[in-house]
């Protein structure tokens, strides 16, 4: 599945970029009445390739490689017009702006007309034909509410459109005999391509033999274990799905990667210091606007759990009508201020941290750290919930770009719970790669506001 889900994206992807050549080669037509020659066709290319290449990065930082792009069918016009608008800002600053570009301009107003029209028409038409292959047919093997999930992904979206899945729980054939009784006949009758066990199901432990005996009648029967098929899936790593093996495996995860981190730590300091010579002058308005609105300090230093759970000190600018001592967190009756509640939602509050990325507390990307009342609450209720503090924290994360309903203020139980499963994602998965997608899709919340 994983290799299928790779080669659909490459494929979406050269698709693109066949799309937006194809419209230009149209755009030359429209506007001169005629085939345009290899000439004409090399004059406009040039200065294009460099845009084409801008608009694929621009696809990729607002998710339209994603996985699960075609979960939101229904939404892709809306979404690719609304990328679009971001597409024709850059190429009105690429041929207008810059001392270089086309003549005359018409063909570009052209071109961006087409170029929507048909990216369109490819994703939400040709592409999803193209890679409709033949149907495949997948028997899950599990009651648990994990297993309940594949099975309503696979038989819901249009993405797994090719997948037919078949649930075959215990719940409904109680007899451990009879149950064995009809996974094999299911089998040898030809009915799956693929079984997805919860091994940790006292009936799915029970079948391994069968399973290694069905490996050897060559059958193209596929086998995958449940977590591994929902990390695929979901982008996260559940708790309930962790077993000791795991944290054996992973557990090594959280300790350091001397190449990676000295790499990430560098892009840290430069990334910083870059950034604090514009917030240089914001610093003084903001500092001025706090001021003015309630006469109170406008800076404020917040107890967060950092690093292999020692306590750290963000610096913020404050946002509430007051501070909380770290004790409070838990019955805070603070309110956000007006100029606050500006602050949350353009990030500006968090400026300041950029020097506790420099002091190396904190790294842009990293799981969000948590107020230390909250965090031992957490990990008296949440099983490994302190496996998130084996890595730096950092201002974005995996769980910020894929989960925007965190907890905020007070003790949230199931929602934390949801938040750690992308933490424990980040951990197992974390890299250079998976830091720059963190950081593109984070751009692009604060540039789209889509995010709270």
């Amino acid at each position: 599945m994983h290799t299928f889900a790779r080669g659909s994206t490459i494929l979406l992807l050269l698709g693109d970029f066949v799309t937006f050549a194809g419209s230009l080669v149209l755009t030359l037509f429209v506007r001169y009445q005629a085939v345009p020659t290899e000439e004409v066709v090399h004059q406009h290319l040039q200065p294009f390739l460099f845009l084409f290449c801008i608009w694929i990065l621009v696809f990729l930082i607002t998710g339209l490689y994603d996985r699960h792009i075609s979960l939101v069918r229904k939404s892709i016009p809306a979404l690719v017009l609304r990328v679009q608008v971001v597409n024709i800002l850059l190429a009105a600053l690429f041929f207008f702006a810059l001392p270089f570009g086309i003549e005359p301009k018409t063909n570009l107003a052209i071109y961006l007309v087409l170029s929507t029209g048909l990216i369109i028409f490819w994703r939400l038409f040709v592409y999803p034909r193209i890679t409709t292959g033949k149907p495949m047919r997948a028997l899950v093997i599990g009651d648990s509410e994990e297993a309940l999930a594949i099975a309503r992904v696979f038989a819901a979206n249009p993405y797994f459109k090719n997948i037919k899945p078949f649930l075959l729980s215990k719940k409904d054939i109680p007899d451990f005999n009879e149950f064995r009784a009809s996974l094999l006949r299911f089998v040898r009758q030809g009915s799956t391509d693929m079984i997805i066990a919860d091994m940790r199901d006292e009936f799915a432990t029970h079948l391994v033999p069968d399973f290694y005996a069905l490996a050897f009648e060559d059958r193209n029967v596929r086998f995958f274990n449940l977590p591994s098929i929902y990390e695929q899936l979901h982008h996260r790593v559940p708790p309930s799905l962790i077993e000791e093996s795991w944290l054996l495996e992973h557990v090594a995860a959280g300790s350091p990667h001397y190449a990676y981190d000295m790499v990430k730590r560098c892009i840290d300091v430069a990334g910083a210091l870059l950034l604090l010579i514009p917030s240089a002058f914001v610093f003084p308005l903001v500092a001025l606007a706090i001021t003015l609105e309630d006469k109170g300090p406008f800076f404020y230093k917040a107890e967060r759990v950092g690093q292999y759970n020692k306590i750290i000190h963000i610096l913020k600018f404050r946002t509430m009508t007051g501070r909380d001592d770290p004790h409070d967190a838990l019955k805070s009756t603070l309110r956000a201020t007006r100029v606050g509640a500006f602050m949350r939602k353009t990030r500006i509050d968090e400026l300041p941290q950029l020097l506790n990325i420099l002091k190396g507390d904190l790294s842009f990307i990293g799981p969000r750290p948590e107020i230390p009342t909250l965090a031992s609450v957490y990990a008296e209720n949440i099983p490994y919930y302190n496996m998130r503090h084996l890595t730096k924290p950092g201002l974005s994360g995996w769980a910020q770009i894929h989960n925007f309903d965190v907890p905020r203020g007070g003790v949230d139980i199931p929602r934390t719970i949801d938040k750690l499963s992308f933490d424990l994602y980040y951990l197992k998965h974390r890299s250079l790669l998976l830091d720059i997608e963190i950081a593109l899709k984070t751009i692009n919340t604060l540039v789209m506001r889509t995010g709270t």
